[in-house]
């Protein structure tokens, strides 16, 4: 019997890895092009500025998003064992 939710179970493991540090520093990124962008956000610094605190709470769940895909992408690359009969 084999199971065919391992190369499935990678993909997805490999897309939380990738997808966990761009929403962990999204409100940078935002916060960075609306500062380059309107004038106003050099005008009122604490309106722009404030985006960036949003990172206080992004890096955490990024990080544990990041993890939880390394454990999967472990577990589906461990070999498995033949079943005995």
């Amino acid at each position: 019997m084999t199971d065919k939710s391992a190369p499935r179970s990678k993909k997805v493991a490999i897309v939380l890895m990738c997808l966990a540090p761009i929403l962990a520093f999204a409100p940078m990124i935002v916060a960075m092009i609306e500062v380059s962008i309107s004038p106003e956000c050099s005008a009122m610094p604490n309106y722009c500025g404030a985006i960036a605190y949003f990172i206080l709470l992004t890096v955490p769940i990024g990080f544990v998003i990041f993890s939880v895909g390394l454990i999967m992408f472990l577990i589906a690359k461990r070999p498995k064992k033949p079943a005995s009969t």
